[in-house]
């Protein structure tokens, strides 16, 4: 079978070498792209992709789990996929034939002046021409049953699945330029929008030959009208379940990728003159220099040596709970490499993340053809901590060349040259000249790092997103090691569809995920298995967990106490009464009084943290919840954290915080009041206390104030809470097994019924290809909100002073399309405007249909609000601005008094 047909193949003799795809005077170039040329760079970045990051293998492993009705493929009609494939990617722009698109796009007056005609566009067209080619192909091997002797029997079936396949690739090449939609979406009547695009697109071309005088077979296409109809007239077998969903999901969400992809590339090297690289682990990028420097780490150096001779290690007792538990992780996933997917349950303290990074870099080392490394947070916190970690390990004058990239909303892209100028004095405060932003991006959008850390809401878009641009990364995905932290934050609605698809990924893709977490519920009881198939057992990497959870130096490192529980609802007035009471206790005998007070709304916390500053109890207050910007977060971490000799800044304080406090901020605090709301939480919070293990007398008390329910809105987990003594004992003994196996019951209960949780109807979704309603399930934050940006004068961590004013017109002036600056550039230096926006930019949540009252301009679901100081208030301690919220709520209330 042969790769692919040349594109010179369908053209005629007068079209051949006329043809362009990319004009020298636009890009400044001295030379046409012909079309010809094109698409064999197209397709030259493709075999790159398909065979260096592993597309080729991940297409086959698709066609692997796909089969007809249950029964596998044979091997002529995986080569014969195979081969569709490619053409698909290869001829995506044969459209480019159309001489309306020559004359008008590309300023091509090499043809006929009378051929001018209908619309410029080349991507139906390129998908018409497409199906025209290997439709006649299907016909033909169809007639030849001896290449499919295992479906002899099944010829129509057969048939409705390659057409079905040619269908889908072709729709794909129709959206190369644009995004994915609904592939079968009802407009009414006996076709689809996509079967009437076809439809249309056919009867143009019959009406005005000269559309396609270059494409050899002009007149075949014009006169075989059966073509088509096959297409139309399969219509309805599409629905039927020939093949499973996920893996065809998967595949053409893969050909998308790579064929826009390839096309970036391609086109890149074109206007640049020079080839893009892969900056993956590999020949051209050894992983040896971060093994040894990992392998050189004290951490790692004394677990060996606490190893090699327990009895003369000068390990503390905790640091050798902490190695047993590391090697035990590491001998597990040396035991079974080939798991898809491994779960990671550690306790608080237990040093998961470099257990991680251990785990990861022998996954790279493993000779299973993996090459990146992608962490997956849910908090931005999160990202800057492990951020911090590798840099400590991977020191930069190690790791030259071994870029570790952070992708989020508040960390610019910064450019190679921007990296060397910030290590040189002598060009410290110049901005470099000479920056490749079209590279700098194209890396970007193309996941070019061999490390990478990224929020899990880009992870998702990389996974389900429809646009052009967000798909460019999926296939690059292959063959990456992805850690997912704190899985259990998504909302648990998901969870379901999230496992399938993680699975499905994971075993297509090549990729070895690690779940990580404290509280880990096992999602593999939510699986959906055929009868045939082997059940899929849950690859723990922690053997004997209550070896570690039920430890005394990590159960009883804090104290719990549920008494206030037993009063029932209470209002903060009666748990402050208590937090003094504590606090007083403590003082009196000795102890630390780094206080933690947690509520589950915004309301109550601003309430009780008024309460405190009233009270004057002798102890720095502070308040963190969602409300506060990005400078006061990095002050108020900086005061509760430690000097250079480990001793805590503040050795008495109070915080009164949200949800935001229970993962993914690094504090450690004696003792700690807290809201009832989920089971995992209060663990997540219980993580903030104590988290060196080195102090006694540390306590959590439990209280009931808020309804949970108002804030956790669907959230199967709210009726299992600690006002029941079963789950009380749970999170004294860390067993948190019985809570999630109810959970996962009720949630598999639910979607077994007809209505909007309905998992049938879910992956009915998924079998129709139908990209932008998964793309809305699959979306991790679904409530209506959109961001203000506050107007006010902002002093940093360091002092300096930055202007809302200026930060916006720079953002105003950067969005205006009519900018003369390059699209890379423009893009890069939006990033870094969006950096500076965190400080001023805050979550407002809106009913629908509904937007702020008080603001003057909107881009987007951003709104300015020009006079943001007088919402603002000083906070002495931390010498920052706090947003005040109700301030802003009541005068927009007011507006409509």
């Amino acid at each position: 079978m042969r790769i692919h047909v040349s594109i010179q193949h369908w053209l005629t003799e007068e079209g051949k070498g006329r043809l362009k795809a990319h004009t020298a005077k636009e890009e400044g170039l001295q030379q046409d792209e012909m079309l010809e040329e094109h698409s064999d760079l197209v397709m030259h970045h493709a075999e790159i992709l398909m065979r260096d990051n592993g597309v080729e293998a991940a297409v086959h492993r698709a066609l692997d789990r796909l089969g007809i009705d249950g029964e596998p493929l044979d091997e002529s009609l995986r080569q014969m996929i195979m081969y569709y494939f490619r053409q698909a990617i290869y001829l995506h722009d044969l459209g480019k034939v159309n001489p309306a698109f020559q004359r008008i796009k590309m300023k091509n007056n090499e043809v006929k002046r009378n051929a001018e005609l209908g619309d410029s566009n080349h991507s139906m067209l390129s998908a018409v021409l497409y199906l025209h080619i290997h439709l006649r192909q299907v016909q033909e091997w169809h007639d030849t049953t001896e290449l499919y002797p295992n479906h002899k029997k099944h010829k129509r079936k057969v048939l409705a699945f390659l057409h079905h396949l040619l269908y889908s690739f072709a729709y794909t090449i129709s959206r190369h330029h644009t995004h994915l939609g609904n592939m079968d979406q009802d407009i009414g009547g006996q076709i689809n929008e996509f079967e009437l695009k076809i439809k249309n697109q056919y009867n143009r071309i019959k009406e005005n030959p000269d559309y396609i005088r270059y494409y050899r077979d002009q007149q075949d296409l014009i006169q075989n009208d059966n073509v088509f109809e096959d297409i139309l007239l399969e219509g309805n077998k599409r629905q039927n379940k020939i093949h499973s969903p996920f893996p065809f999901y998967v595949l053409v969400k893969l050909l998308y990728s790579t064929m826009v992809a390839s096309d970036f590339r391609a086109t890149y090297q074109y206007m640049e003159q020079q080839a893009p690289e892969m900056h993956y682990f590999g020949e051209r990028l050894s992983l040896e220099p971060m093994l040894e420097a990992y392998r050189q780490t004290g951490i790692v150096q004394g677990i060996q040596a606490y190893c090699q001779n327990p009895e003369t290690s000068s390990l503390s007792m905790m640091n050798q709970l902490r190695a047993a538990l590391f090697m035990e992780t590491q001998t597990r996933l040396l035991d079974r490499l080939q798991e898809p997917v491994f779960y990671l349950e550690a306790p608080t303290g237990s040093g998961k993340t470099n257990m991680s990074i251990n785990l990861a870099l022998h996954l790279l080392n493993s000779g299973l053809g993996l090459n990146k490394l992608i962490y997956v947070f849910p908090f931005n916190s999160l990202i800057e901590q492990t951020k911090q970690t590798l840099n400590g390990i991977f020191h930069k004058e190690q790791m030259n060349g071994y870029q570790v990239e952070v992708i989020n909303s508040i960390t610019p892209m910064v450019t190679l040259e921007e990296l060397k100028a910030e290590a040189s004095s002598e060009w410290k405060d110049q901005e470099p000249d000479n920056t490749d932003y079209k590279r700098v991006l194209l890396e970007r959008q193309l996941l070019q790092y061999p490390v990478t850390l990224t929020s899990h809401v880009n992870f998702f878009n990389y996974l389900f997103g429809t646009g052009r641009e967000v798909n460019l990364a999926f296939a690059h995905l292959c063959n990456s090691v992805i850690v997912l932290d704190e899985i259990q934050s998504y909302r648990n609605e998901l969870w379901k569809e999230i496992i399938h698809f993680l699975r499905f990924f994971a075993d297509i893709l090549n990729i070895k995920i690690i779940v990580m977490s404290a509280t880990l519920p096992n999602l593999d009881l939510l699986l959906e298995q055929q009868d045939h198939e082997k059940p899929i057992q849950t690859y723990s990497l922690v053997q004997n967990r209550n070896r570690y959870f039920t430890h005394s130096l990590f159960r009883d490192r804090v104290k719990l106490d549920f008494d206030l529980l037993k009063r029932g609802k209470m209002l903060p007035e009666q748990v402050l009464e208590h937090v003094q009471s504590v606090i007083g206790q403590r003082k009196q005998e000795g102890q630390g009084n780094r206080v933690l007070i947690e509520f589950i709304t915004k309301k109550t916390a601003r309430r009780f943290y008024n309460m405190l500053l009233e009270q004057n109890l002798g102890l720095d207050v502070y308040e963190l919840t969602g409300d506060d910007s990005f400078s006061y977060r990095q002050k108020l971490m900086q005061k509760l954290g430690k000097d250079e000799q480990g001793s805590f800044y503040l050795s008495d304080v109070i915080v009164v915080a949200t949800q935001v406090i229970e993962a993914g901020v690094d504090i450690d605090m004696d003792v700690g009041f807290k809201d009832i709301s989920l089971l995992d939480s209060e663990e997540q919070f219980l993580g903030r206390l104590n988290r060196s293990c080195l102090r006694d007398h540390c306590r959590a008390y439990f209280f009931d104030c808020d309804e949970a329910s108002g804030v956790y809105r669907k959230d199967w987990r709210i009726k299992y809470d600690l006002t029941d003594e079963s789950y009380q004992e749970m999170l004294i003994y860390k067993d948190f097994s019985g809570f999630y196996d109810r959970v996962i019951s009720e949630i598999n209960e639910s979607r077994e019924k007809p209505d909007q949780h309905y998992w049938g109807e879910f992956t009915q979704k998924v079998q129709e290809l139908n990209f932008p309603d998964v793309q809305k399930h699959m979306d991790l934050i679904p409530d209506k909100s959109v961001t203000l940006f506050l107007n006010y004068i902002c002093q940093l961590k360091d002092g300096a002073i930055l202007s809302g004013q200026e930060v916006w017109d720079e953002y105003v002036r950067l969005s205006d399309k009519r900018l003369a600056i390059d699209y890379s550039e423009r893009i890069i230096r939006l990033s870094a405007v969006r950096a500076r926006m965190n400080h001023f930019s805050y979550t407002y949540r809106i009913q629908r249909g509904e937007e702020p009252a008080i603001y003057s301009r909107r881009i987007g679901t951003l709104y300015y609000v020009p006079e943001g100081e007088q919402y603002m208030e000083w906070d002495e301690l931390t010498r920052t601005k706090k947003f005040n919220r109700a301030k802003y709520t009541e005068d927009e209330k007011g507006l409509f008094l």
